[in-house]
């Protein structure tokens, strides 16, 4: 039974890279994004070329966010992905995402603030959490089940938990900034 319960696959944070760039491209014979981690990249991708008002950068984004099909969680993401998906070149061939897609939430924790999300993630099923930052300190993610045990508990950017519950539950998703500036990111629940 113990083994069971232990079948967190991993938290991974494969080091820190450096906000202002692209994401590096794939290496040969290394294992492919997840959908969670493309979505995340494509939800940078569209806000820092919005900021930066380059219309050709945020047309690739918003065919990139089209393909992933993603659930805006708040009002003000889902106006921000409105205003993407209005970059979208008029001759794009529509594009079919999964039902449920992944789904993710933009934020923003001064420093010493803490946040604490909820979502459920099925059991025997694979379940992974992505946080981007586009711009400040990564922040600190801690997993937790609905039972109080940590499931994965990281602090690099880009910051991904992987793990299989045991069964279908509510964790908790505490989101702490331990930086000393105001951190701006994406957190992809899939």
């Amino acid at each position: 039974m113990a083994t069971l319960c232990a079948l967190a696959v991993g938290c991974a944070a494969p080091g820190a890279g450096d906000a202002g760039q692209a994401p590096a491209a794939p290496v040969p014979g290394a294992a492919l994004p997840s959908r969670a981690e493309r979505l995340a990249d494509a939800l940078l991708m569209a806000d820092r070329a919005e900021r930066a008002q380059d219309a050709t950068a945020l047309a690739l984004a918003a065919q990139r966010l089209e393909q992933l099909g993603p659930k805006p969680q708040t009002e003000q993401d889902d106006a921000a992905m409105q205003r993407w998906m209005a970059r979208l070149p008029g001759d794009a061939r529509p594009m079919r995402g999964r039902a449920l897609g992944p789904a993710y939430r933009s934020a923003a924790l001064n420093p010493g603030a803490t946040t604490q999300l909820n979502q459920t993630f099925l059991g025997g099923r694979s379940a992974q959490i992505v946080l981007k930052v586009s711009r400040g300190p990564a922040p600190q993610l801690v997993v937790r089940d609905q039972s109080d045990r940590q499931v994965c508990k990281t602090s690099d950017d880009p910051i991904k938990c992987l793990w299989v519950p045991l069964y279908t539950q509510r964790h908790s998703i505490e989101i702490v900034n331990i930086g000393p500036a105001i951190s701006e990111f994406y957190i992809v629940f899939d």
